[in-house]
């Protein structure tokens, strides 16, 4: 389990932009990491969906259901 000072450029990343746009469902936060400055390594959807069920084990993000779309992640208490 990670704790919050293990948090890799990745997971930084994904908090910040959930941040930003308060929720986004996995495929397009897998697209706004494909526009992060500087470019970061090349992530699959797959990673993208695995690191959100890390984070929300820790408690930093959580899924959000939205009726009649995908489910949504925001940054927990946001």
């Amino acid at each position: 389990m990670k704790t919050n000072d293990a948090l890799d450029d990745i997971d930084r990343h994904i908090l910040r932009i959930l941040s930003i746009y308060e929720g986004l469902n996995p495929v397009e936060l897998w697209y706004e990491l494909g526009e992060c400055d500087p470019p970061l390594e090349r992530v699959t959807q797959q990673e993208v969906a695995g690191r959100l069920e890390s984070l929300q084990e820790i408690g930093l993000v959580e899924r959000v259901p939205k009726a009649g779309e995908d489910v949504q992640w925001v940054v927990r208490g946001e």
